[in-house]
This record gives C-alpha cells, structure tokens and sequence, in this order.
C-alpha cells in the first residue's frame, strides 16, 4: 500500500511538473513572439 500512494504521489508531481513546463514554453513562446516583432521594428 506505501507503494501505491508512493507511486502516484509521484505520478501527480510528475504531472505537475509538466504543465509547468508547459506552462513556461508558452510564456517563452509569447516572449520571443514580442522580441522578433520589436526587432523588426528597430530596422
């Protein structure tokens, strides 16, 4: 029984970590997205 409640206390951390990673690969995303269009516009 520890296992089980080891194994999917891990698996939700896992989750978690995830949608934080993915989270954070939009927040990049819209970054990059702000900095080519500043770029393009200090030319």
């Amino acid at each position: 029984m520890e296992t089980l409640r080891l194994a999917r206390a891990t698996h939700q951390l896992l989750e978690r970590s995830v949608e934080v990673l993915e989270k954070i690969e939009r927040e990049l995303e819209r970054y990059n997205d702000r900095q080519e269009r500043t770029d393009d516009t200090d030319s």
